[in-house]
Formats: C-alpha cells, sequence, structure tokens
C-alpha cells in the first residue's frame, strides 16, 4: 500500500497549486522543497523597513487564475495598482522615449519607432489581437505561432528595442530568441493595470500553502515509477506513492526523472535564462520621467547597451518605508555572471548615476541578487515540444508542473499545477 496518494516534488507557486488542487479532491498529499523557504522565485525577503522581491512582481487583468485564487483566499481586496502601470522609458540613440506596453495605441504613440517600424508591429500585432486564446496562462493556446520567432517580419528597430525591452528585461533574452507564441500571448496579458500585492510578493503562494504538508530541506534525489506506482527516493528515505508530480526546473526535472519518455526527455531540454541585479536604497525617493510623463521602469536594450552594464531599472519606492528603491538590472551583453558581487553593484550604480544624476550621494545600501535558471525561453518550436510532452503524460504515474509546462509568468505556474492535478484525478477518478 503506498504511504500517500501523491508526492510533489517542489513548494514553488505550481507545486503548492497542485498541492492544494489534489488535497481539495480528497487525495492525499506530500510536498518535498529542497529550499528552506516555500514559494521558489517568488519569495519576498523583509528586512528593516523594506522588502526586496525575487520574482513574480506584478500582475494584471489578463493574469486570471491568479486572480481566481486571490479571490479564494480573500487576498483580492489587498492588491494595489502601480500608479506609472506599463509606462517604460525606453533608450534609443542616446534618449528615454516614452512607451505605454500597457495599450494598442502604444506602438504608434512612441518616438522611439518610426512609421515603418510601427507598421511592421501593427502588421505583427493585428492577426493576434483579433484572436482571444482559450487559456490565457498556457502559450499552448498559442502553439499555432511557434513556428516563427518574434522578429519575425519586424523591422530590425522593432525588434531590437520595442519588442525586446519587455523581452530583455522581464526574462532575460533578446526576442530573436522567443517564440512568436510568447509575444501572442503577452500582447493579450500585459494589458490594463499593473498590480502588486501589498506586503508583499509571496503572499498569496504562503497562503495557498497552508495546511499542506510541506517538507523543507528535503531534495529528491530519484523517482520512480514502478508501473502501479512511484518511489520518491529523498534524502535516504523512499516514499511511496500512487502518482508524483514533479513541479521543479526543467533540469532537475530531468535529473531526478530517466525514465521520462521521449518527447517529456526532448521538452525538458529547454533552456532557462539569468538574472543579475542590484537593489539601491536611496535617501529619497526617486522618480522617473520620459519626454515628461512618469514611468515605472526604464530599459537599455542590447543594441543600445554599448560599454555599459544597466539593463533596466524598476521603481520600488513603494517596497520602502522611507526613501527610495530602486531595481537595476544588467544588460545581457554585460555578463554579469563574470562579475563579482561588489563589481556588479560598482558597474550599476555608477550607469544609474550617469543617466541620473540626481541619485548622486543618495544611495545608502545596495543588495545584489542573481537568478540562475531564472525562467524558461519558449524559442520557436518549443511550444509544439511542450504540446507533444503534455499529450503523454497521463499515460504514466508521473507527472509536470511548472512555468516550463505552461507560460513564464506566475499565471502559467498557476495554471500548471491546475492543470496536472486535474490529469492525476482524472487518472484516479478521484
Amino acid at each position: 500500500m503506498a504511504d500517500v496518494d501523491v508526492v510533489v516534488v517542489g513548494a514553488g507557486m505550481a507545486g503548492v497549486v497542485a498541492a492544494r488542487t489534489l488535497t481539495a479532491r480528497g487525495l492525499s498529499v506530500v510536498v518535498l522543497e529542497a529550499e528552506s523557504h516555500t514559494g521558489g522565485r517568488i519569495r519576498t525577503e523583509r528586512r528593516p523597513g523594506l522588502r526586496l522581491e525575487h520574482g513574480g512582481i506584478f500582475h494584471t487583468h489578463g493574469y486570471r487564475a491568479m486572480a481566481r485564487l486571490l479571490r479564494e483566499v480573500g487576498l483580492d481586496g489587498e492588491t494595489v495598482a502601480i500608479p506609472t502601470g506599463f509606462h517604460t522609458a525606453l533608450r534609443r540613440g542616446g534618449t528615454w522615449h516614452h512607451v505605454d506596453y500597457g495599450s494598442v495605441p502604444g506602438p504608434l504613440r512612441t518616438s522611439a519607432l518610426s512609421v515603418r517600424d510601427k507598421v511592421s508591429v501593427l502588421k505583427a500585432a493585428g492577426p493576434i489581437l483579433v484572436s482571444r486564446p482559450k487559456d490565457l496562462g498556457d502559450l499552448v493556446s498559442f502553439a499555432g505561432r511557434d513556428s516563427r520567432a518574434v522578429t519575425d517580419g519586424l523591422t530590425p528597430t522593432a525588434g531590437g528595442w520595442f519588442t525586446a525591452a519587455p523581452h530583455e528585461f522581464l526574462w532575460g533574452v533578446t526576442s530573436d530568441q522567443l517564440s512568436a507564441a510568447m509575444l501572442a500571448l503577452q500582447l493579450h496579458v500585459f494589458s490594463g493595470q499593473l498590480r502588486e500585492i501589498a506586503g508583499g510578493a509571496d503572499r498569496l503562494v504562503t497562503t495557498l500553502a497552508q495546511g499542506l504538508d510541506v517538507r523543507h530541506d528535503t531534495p529528491v534525489d530519484q523517482v520512480e515509477d514502478t508501473g502501479d506506482g512511484v518511489v520518491v527516493h529523498a534524502r535516504g528515505e523512499q516514499i511511496t506513492a500512487r502518482r508524483a508530480v514533479l513541479a521543479c526546473p526543467a533540469d532537475v526535472t530531468a535529473r531526478i526523472w530517466a525514465q521520462a519518455p521521449a518527447p517529456v526527455a526532448a521538452h525538458l531540454t529547454i533552456p532557462y535564462s539569468r538574472i543579475d541585479y542590484v537593489y539601491l536604497r536611496t535617501r529619497e525617493a526617486i522618480s522617473l520621467t520620459a519626454q515628461g510623463r512618469p514611468v515605472g521602469m526604464e530599459v537599455v536594450t542590447t543594441p543600445e547597451v554599448g560599454q555599459a552594464t544597466m539593463g533596466g531599472i524598476y521603481l520600488a519606492n513603494s517596497w520602502a518605508e522611507e526613501g527610495g528603491l530602486l531595481l537595476v538590472t544588467a544588460a545581457r551583453p554585460a555578463r554579469a555572471e563574470d562579475l563579482d558581487d561588489t563589481e556588479l553593484a560598482d558597474r550599476l550604480q555608477v550607469d544609474v548615476e550617469k543617466y541620473h544624476p540626481e541619485v548622486v550621494g543618495q544611495v545608502t545600501d545596495r543588495v545584489v541578487m542573481r537568478h540562475q535558471p531564472y525562467t524558461p525561453t519558449f524559442g520557436p518550436g518549443t511550444v509544439r515540444r511542450l504540446a507533444a510532452a503534455r499529450a503523454v503524460l497521463p499515460a504514466g504515474n508521473v507527472d509536470l508542473a511548472g512555468d516550463h509546462m505552461t507560460a513564464p509568468w506566475v499565471d502559467g505556474a498557476i495554471r500548471s499545477g491546475q492543470q496536472a492535478a486535474e490529469r492525476i484525478t482524472d487518472h484516479l477518478g478521484a
């Protein structure tokens, strides 16, 4: 007899949602987490007078699954709209150009693009906007657009600056590395208000985890599908279960599940980006503008970086009780992985002060953060491989969750956990 109905490996958002859904269906569930905290990349560090976020910072009205969970746990009234929304300063030709990434007319109004550039963006976006995907948390909804890269059909400027800004800032990759399915889903999801959970991005996932049997500091070495169930090897112990959900990064899943079917193994080769950034705490709150309009983000894309290190700034003043806070990312060409923390912080601070002289003498503290792996990179063809992998999962006793199984944002992680739980309950008749 199995020790438990389902073992979930990983207590990030995907794993927690899967476990919560399975538990609600009457199944016994154990969650094994290698780290000492719940939430995975969605982690909030609370320090005296401020908080620092690791990931999953914001959401939009397009995050439908997340909105439902916020309502279920009573946190829907504790989200706040970011006043600057998707208004962004895009660096081109040594000048900051205002762009509103949250509105359809945004490309038409920005001075960063020529008429020819704008026409290419509209030609790419038009067919996407008139088609509505079934699931805004799942790239497979747009698998038909997976044969092309985001930049196909765009002018070099539109692809190297306009579409590249959110891709490089949020996912750490250039637009030519991404499937057009990413742009398609992004255009539907990133619109309307930009919102944060008051008090920290981790509040949703930690609330969802309440009541679950989550065992931290328990790395899993191997998962075996025995045909009539699974055996999970963790820290020298074995746990038997009827099913398992591996809610881990793709490379971890591939390592611990050597029996993965060929379509799944092919999907698990998906690459991940990395992100390196520094938090700069300032004596006074700093504001950002572009062409006289307030913005919440600045982005310097790869063609514009030159010898600089900075790739962008996210204005995080509301996370500090006093003064201000800037989240400053390193650009990809800067190869931040080759710099130690002090040199990286020095270079990023120098760049911020170059672009914003008012910051000179304002910085009181610096905290460097690095994440590798960060998010899965869905290049052309990867969404179709994902669909093929998901098609074979119901045949076995091991299922998968995580943003690599749906889409690389919080709603994707949530949907992946829900989908894995649905496949398992359908199989078990729960």
